[in-house]
């Protein structure tokens, strides 16, 4: 198996999932336009389907139904891949996992079903989705593959894509495999975040889906040796905990990629945990060209977004692959491709430094993919990351995203945000301790692994302010504040605004830590009365502060050689600038920062460090509309360094400070005068 995505960074893939029930599908299908898209766009590497979610397979085959397209014209997919790489281009192929219509409808026992039978075809969806437990679905992925390496042998590599759970999934393979290994009866598909049975389920499935990665990795390796392995990795990022997506399913990988359609701050959290937990670079972030995305088959980004999408991208050293969708009539809208080609260009400049380094991190921010739900804080990790991932961005300060994969070398992070963790099976966040005992600062929010809340604290969560309150929320509307933040000592500097009368108000209720050691830097304010109780007020339109508590909203100790900070109030999780204000106040207090970059807040700043004294930074505008920048870089401690232009390498200035003007993605070199 050979390492061909080594510098390849314009990759696109064109989708085919079209039916068979009209002869005009597909008939326009011309692999000598195909091909010329292919080098209008400067495509590096194309991933060109074997099959499809609808099943049909685009080469011969015994096991299910090959298009009636390629019944007609059995060459046709070989010609074109023959043309891509005798032009130097390495060729992919696409498989459809668990999302196949034709194997459904073939064997109605392979599918998933929910807890009434129901498939989601039942339920008026166009997908037939096969259960990755089934036995003899596994044995017909072994046959499919024996076909696709016979037609196709010298693929570079494979990519697999949906390896995930659409639904909670009840069929008798998965209940048989639950009562082998679990032992009792399955839970029901409706969610229960406080039933142990419910969790463990949440889990098996999560262990399931790796196990059914590992599977079609090994029957894959065995009969396409030379082809590397991807599978799509997008609905960790994608999804909440219903797909049972986690960094196992990655680890089957060569490279991790994924197709993912968020906005520019999403992207940017996502190229950085995806640089942080693949197997080897570049990474492979996938995009379409239709805006907002391929449901609306016609509408293709304008050429600014296109451009803005590809730097980030590139900005973080990863490959991009840009997603077309061929018509039905099986033609191509040329127009697209030279749209792509076009940014592409801009792009190519700046390839040669894409391999320099590694991305530099002040902070990191922790994303756990094994507890993607809602277990009774109003929200999750996921979100809290992004969050506070988009606040430090629009700050400046360079950050990494790391994972469970990825917890080996935390000594790197001056302060790790590691926010609304949860009690799971999940072993993973015990480093953290190891981290702060070796002189790392910590900063946990919400009830938090109680693990981690007892070593750091000696304490436990035992419940929330106001508890269970016997009163139901009636009020429809408004959030209603549930307690408030009263900020203590030099940590009122910190708040700004928000003090022992004007407190900060939060909307939901916080958690109360007993037998607790360390230093309180805020306490719990409750209003007037019960929140709930809509019969006791102060304020009829509001909930003002009242009773000051000496429960700790913000807590902080020394252990070992470093420090950990625990909110009870998802400070990070909060998009408005006054939340945003004392979340960076409470980093800044614990970074010493190499840089200073004073530029606006829609300009990203993504660092890569190469040796002792180099340094690669891109500068990105993540604006709707991209327009002129200037930014000012400089050295915290005064110390010089040169600026070298890239590509050009010409010395552009040398000092303690620099200021440039640019428009919409520059890369440059920092060298240290050291």
């Amino acid at each position: 198996m050979g390492e061909w995505f080594k510098g390849i960074y314009r990759r696109q893939l064109t989708d085919m999932h079209i039916s068979d029930n009209d002869d005009k599908f597909l008939s326009q299908f011309n692999e000598e336009e195909y091909f010329h898209c292919l080098q209008t766009a400067k495509i590096q590497s194309p991933m060109i389907y074997l099959q499809s979610h609808t099943g049909l397979c685009n080469f011969p085959t015994q096991t299910a139904r090959t298009h009636k397209f390629f019944v007609k014209k059995p060459n046709a997919l070989k010609n074109l891949i023959d043309k891509c790489q005798k032009a130097g281009m390495k060729v992919v192929g696409y498989y459809s996992l668990i999302f196949n219509n034709v194997a459904q409808e073939m064997h109605p026992e392979w599918a998933m079903r929910y807890a009434n039978g129901d498939s989601w075809q039942d339920r008026g969806q166009r997908y037939g989705l096969c259960c990755p437990n089934n036995q003899e679905y596994r044995t017909f992925l072994v046959e499919q593959m024996k076909e696709m390496a016979k037609e196709y042998p010298n693929l570079e590599g494979i990519f697999y894509d949906m390896p995930y759970w659409e639904i909670p999934c009840h069929c008798s393979a998965c209940q048989n495999r639950w009562e082998r290994e679990i032992g009792g009866k399955m839970p029901s598909d409706t969610p229960d975040w406080k039933n142990p049975t419910w969790l463990r389920y949440v889990k098996a499935r999560q262990d399931w889906m790796v196990d059914f990665a590992r599977y079609v990795r090994s029957i894959s390796q065995q009969f396409m040796p030379n082809s590397t392995v991807e599978f799509n990795f997008a609905a960790v990022i994608g999804c909440d905990w219903l797909a049972g997506s986690t960094e196992g399913i990655n680890m089957q990988s060569e490279f991790t990629g994924g197709d993912l359609y968020g906005d520019l701050y999403s992207h940017s959290f996502a190229a950085k945990y995806y640089y942080g937990i693949t197997k080897n670079q570049p990474f492979e972030y996938m995009n379409c060209r239709c805006n907002k995305n391929l449901r609306e088959h016609t509408i293709t980004k304008p050429q600014d977004m296109l451009e803005q999408e590809i730097a980030l991208t590139s900005a973080h050293h990863g490959a991009t692959l840009n997603i077309d969708a061929i018509n039905p009539d099986g033609s191509l809208d040329c127009r697209v491709y030279e749209k792509l080609g076009k940014a592409f260009e801009k792009q190519m400049h700046y390839e040669p430094y894409m391999d320099k380094g590694t991305l530099y991190g002040e902070v990191a921010v922790y994303f756990d993919s094994k507890t993607q739900f809602d277990g009774g804080e109003g929200t999750y990790n996921k979100i809290c990351a992004n969050n506070a991932h988009k606040t430090l961005v629009e700050n400046h300060i360079p950050t990494c995203v790391i994972a469970n994969d990825n917890l080996n070398d935390l000594q790197h992070y001056q302060m790790i945000i590691a926010p609304c963790l949860q009690d799971f099976d999940n072993d993973e966040v015990l480093k953290f301790v190891d981290y702060v005992k070796n002189g790392g600062c910590l900063y946990l929010s919400g009830k938090s692994d109680s693990r981690l809340i007892k070593a750091f604290f000696g304490g436990e969560i035992k419940e929330y302010t106001y508890g269970d309150s016997p009163y139901a929320h009636v009020y429809k509307g408004y959030d209603e504040v549930q307690a408030y933040v009263s900020p203590c000592g030099e940590w009122k500097e910190i708040f700004g605004e928000f003090n022992e009368k004007y407190p900060l108000p939060i909307t939901y209720k916080l958690p109360s830590i007993t037998d607790f050691k360390g230093e309180v830097l805020a306490k719990i304010v409750l209003p007037y009365s019960d929140p709930d109780d809509n019969t006791q007020y102060a304020s009829i339109h509001s909930n003002p502060p009242w009773k000051e508590t000496d429960m700790p909203a913000i807590l902080q100790t020394n252990f070992g050689k470093g420090k950990v900070i625990w909110s009870a109030a998802f400070i990070e999780n909060d998009t408005r600038k006054n939340f945003q204000d004392i979340f960076i106040g409470i980093v800044k207090k614990n970074l010493s920062s190499l840089f200073e970059i004073q530029t606006s807040k829609y300009v990203e700043s993504v660092i890569f460090k190469d040796g002792e004294k180099d340094y690669y930074i891109s500068l990105v505008d993540i604006c709707d509309e991209p327009t002129e920048r200037k930014t000012t870089i400089s050295l915290q401690d005064g110390d010089e360094f040169e600026i070298v232009a890239l590509p050009q390498e010409n010395v552009v200035y040398k000092g303690n400070s620099y200021t440039i003007v640019w428009d919409k993605w520059i890369m440059f070199r920092i060298v240290f005068c050291r």
